[in-house]
């Protein structure tokens, strides 16, 4: 197997083990459930029961953005579908296959909510431009969800997965898969679920193509799956980024940046034209630390991302529209040592539920948090969300400054055509969009 093949499959396997544990259950959504029949009975939602549903909502698609990367991350690999070996093409499929199976049950669940109840779907189709959501976006993932052209494709990579199911069986005890092929069989009786749905309705459908007829079966199952997962709500835009997708601006300051930044640094970044972070809304949603030399040549930035805590590349960590940089007032050894503590997070998923209390998982801003913690008598103040207690990136930079531990040395913001660093990073920055 190719190392760039292999790098993908284990980042989407990663991304996968991550989001298993928050796929939206009856069990675990019991409150929104009731407030969904309360609100319906009165008529309306009370605004308690309005944040819970809108958080829920702001999770799934999160994690629907999140599936759907898995699903293009292995889309390259469709074109060499005859190159791949046997068991490399059972690798792409099982991961692909893993991710479609999770956006369908997802949602369904979120439909499942408010089928048969009007308040719940005129309230999920009410823009929030604190998580970004525009108008009618319940309204998109419905028409999407319960399209007969877009669940046959779904319905055709299952039988795919029937027809070699003891080929995927057997890797069960594979040490890069074996997870993912045992979440998979977990989707079984959804699976059937849905096949008995299709047949009773007769649901026929047929693609004719040039592309389809020249591929192989793995070929055209893939593709299927492309089609099935692509172009979805989870590419919803930021409004304010516009209708095109804009070119990572700050890439260009990569290399100032890799002359200012220090061990124990703190990168915020933004991102313009994705919805890359729902659960943690505002204009910087997302941090990593910056470890420099201490990286030993294999990545300057510990970063948690979908795919979980890994050493990364700084042009990666730039692959953004916007940044600045937090550095704490202390001496470098103890800079260095907050650095030192991301390595023992390395490795680790990412948490997509955000819940600060465990360590196992970590998202961004937890990472942050655990290495910054208790150094040097700082200290960040976690808040209750939807039940969880955990750290906006905004919040970080809030209490950053407000504990004068902190301050900005370098800012390249929206408007900026080069990276400010020292007092006129700070100006930059107080000039700048304001904190939520």
């Amino acid at each position: 197997m190719s190392a760039i093949l292999a790098h993908e499959i284990e980042s989407s396997r990663d991304t996968l083990l991550a989001i298993a544990p928050v796929m939206p259950k009856r069990t675990n959504l019991q409150q929104e459930i009731a407030d969904a029949e309360a609100a319906q009975e009165r008529g309306y939602y009370l605004p308690d029961e309005d944040e819970r549903l809108r958080e829920v909502f702001a999770q799934y698609l999160e994690v629907r953005t999140a599936l759907r990367g898995v699903v293009g991350r292995m889309e390259p690999w469709v074109d060499m579908g005859r190159k791949l070996e046997r068991q490399e093409q059972l690798r792409v499929f099982i991961v692909g296959f893993t991710a479609a199976c999770f956006l369908v049950r997802s949602g369904l669940f979120m439909i499942g909510m408010a089928e048969g109840r009007k308040v719940v779907r005129r309230k999920l189709d009410e823009a929030e431009p604190r998580f970004g959501i525009p108008r009618k976006a319940f309204t998109q993932v419905y028409r999407l969800q319960s399209s007969v052209r877009r669940m046959w494709k779904f319905h055709e990579a299952w039988q795919f997965y029937d027809r070699n199911k003891q080929e995927i069986h057997d890797l069960h005890n594979d040490p890069e898969l074996g997870e993912i092929v045992t979440l998979l069989a977990a989707e079984e009786p959804f699976m059937e679920t849905r096949r008995r749905e299709y047949w009773k309705h007769r649901i026929r459908y047929r693609i004719h193509s040039f592309r389809r007829r020249h591929r192989t079966g793995f070929e055209q199952t893939m593709f299927q799956l492309f089609e099935f997962g692509g172009r979805t709500v989870s590419e919803l835009r930021d409004p304010t980024a516009g209708l095109r997708r804009l070119p990572k601006r700050a890439l260009t300051q990569c290399d100032c940046a890799s002359e200012l930044l220090e061990p124990g640094d703190i990168i915020v970044t933004r991102h313009r034209d994705a919805l890359s972070n729902l659960f943690m809304p505002g204009f910087w949603p997302h941090a990593a630390l910056f470890v420099g030399k201490l990286g030993n040549g294999e990545g300057e930035v510990v970063e948690a991302r979908k795919d979980g805590v890994k050493l990364r590349p700084l042009n990666e960590t730039l692959s953004v529209d916007a940044f600045l940089v937090l550095r704490g007032k202390f001496g470098a050894n103890i800079r260095e040592g907050a650095a030192e503590r991301a390595f023992g997070h390395v490795g680790k998923l990412y948490d997509f539920a955000f819940d600060f209390r465990q360590s196992h998982r970590l998202a961004c801003t937890a990472l942050i948090y655990r290495c910054w913690h208790g150094q040097a008598g700082v200290g960040f103040t976690l808040g209750e969300k939807a039940g969880r207690l955990c750290l906006s990136a905004e919040d970080l930079i809030q209490q950053a400054l407000a504990s004068e531990k902190f301050e900005v040395v370098g800012y390249f913001g929206p408007d900026c055509e080069k990276l400010s660093e020292g007092p006129a990073a700070a100006e930059r920055f107080l000039a700048g969009p304001p904190l939520q």
